[in-house]
């Protein structure tokens, strides 16, 4: 830009002994491409914060028009534009983690009509289409979006079903990672509800549940991926500051989602509830182990479980080691096929009893016929451990 200083009327001013007048800079105006102008084709229905859209409706029709500094259409504007969907928070895919944008689109005389976008299969809440130039040539840094559209809020099985189980990437990474999720309810419907099923002194774990009937009558059962850990970073309180019990029903929970280490948690959590209700005979009977598939051919069932209560039956009580004098963490052998010296292998699960009245020594070389658990995982790469935490002794019964 071009700037012209006036300022003879400041020097004369001093000259004569008058006041002195301001110093004015003139600087040229903005021209060019300023914004880009997204006017939605379809779908019809956006719907709206009553009347929400279905993830699966995932398509969508624009045109997109470039706008100069004085609102007007720059018909010189011929940029790529960028293509990211806005929703929970954060942009989709992340340009912070350089990952390229959905798609890009190239204007022409300051226009693209009937440009079709795709979605990520599952969006969640309110959801806006971003365009951008920013990494073309002639970069203006003109930015549009699309107007609201609604979809669902995320179920808990949302935020813990990998986008694919066979992926390498299956234990460690979510698809709604990083982003700020409200869960309002169960995907279940009237039947459901979520429910505590076990209480820590850093937070709490829930279950998606679906009862036998809309009054919330147990017996309740899950399913695979209905298992979600709360990290609260001290003990779990409800909006009122109320403490949290298992078998607590709540309304739903916020806050953002992370990996740490391969166990999904909502980290900075709020839990909000109505109503007291408490019943444990809502929570979900314990999965059992199969421990001479899980370890090999379906490994993948203990990220379905992630965050639920396992059951082992018949295992064997590892020799006490390292990992207790640090972690407090015990082994049990499911399969009978560790090492019996040392237990080392990966067929080892390790139990977390701290708090509860139970000396592990005391039980090292006997066959516990069954221990549930909290399950909790590391799982950095291909380096997987299983951790289990008993709620109380009536979880481990002994010989």
């Amino acid at each position: 830009m071009i700037a012209t200083r006036s300022c003879r009327a400041m020097v004369l001013a001093l000259a004569l002994g008058l006041a002195a007048t301001a110093c004015t800079d003139h600087l040229a105006g903005i021209t060019g491409t300023t914004s880009i102008k997204v006017d939605l084709v379809s779908p019809a229905d956006t719907g709206s914060i009553t009347n929400r859209l279905q993830p699966t409706q995932n398509t969508l029709t624009v045109n997109l028009s470039a706008i100069d500094a004085n609102g007007k259409p720059d018909t010189n504007y011929s940029n790529q534009l960028q293509v990211y969907v806005q929703y929970l928070g954060t942009l989709t895919p992340d340009p912070d983690q350089g990952q390229a944008p959905l798609q890009v689109v190239q204007m022409a005389g300051g226009s693209a009509s009937n440009v079709f976008i795709t979605l990520p299969p599952a969006v969640y809440g309110p959801v806006v289409v971003w365009f951008d130039d920013a990494a073309d040539v002639g970069k203006t840094y003109a930015t549009g979006v699309s107007p609201t559209l609604w979809y669902r809020d995320p179920f808990v099985v949302d935020i813990e079903t990998p986008t694919s189980e066979t992926s390498v990437d299956a234990f460690y990474v979510g698809p709604l990672d990083n982003k700020n999720v409200a869960v309002k309810g169960s995907r279940y419907g009237a039947q459901g509800r979520l429910v505590v099923t076990s209480v820590f002194s850093q937070g709490y774990t829930v279950a998606d549940v679906n009862c036998a009937d809309a009054n919330g009558t147990p017996p309740c059962v899950s399913a695979d991926y209905d298992y979600l850990e709360i990290f609260s970073y001290s003990a779990p309180l409800d909006q009122d500051k109320r403490f949290i019990s298992e078998g607590q029903v709540i309304d739903g929970f916020a806050g953002g989602v992370t990996e740490f280490d391969g166990l999904t948690e909502i980290g900075f959590p709020q839990t909000f509830i109505s109503t007291i209700d408490i019943n444990t005979a809502r929570e979900p009977v314990a999965v059992k182990l199969d421990p001479l598939t899980w370890f090999s051919t379906n490994k993948i069932e203990f990220e379905r479980n992630e965050g639920g209560a396992i059951e082992i039956d018949n295992a064997k009580v590892c020799p006490l080691d390292n990992d207790y004098v640090t972690y407090k963490q015990w082994k049990i052998d499911p399969a009978g096929v560790a090492d019996p010296a040392t237990c080392t292998g990966d067929h080892a699960i390790n139990v977390i009893t701290t708090g509860l009245q139970l000396d592990p020594a005391t039980l090292v070389g006997k066959t516990l016929p069954k221990v549930v658990g909290m399950l909790r995982p590391i799982n950095i790469g291909s380096f997987n451990i299983w951790i289990i935490y008993p709620r109380s002794l009536n979880d481990i019964v002994t010989p």
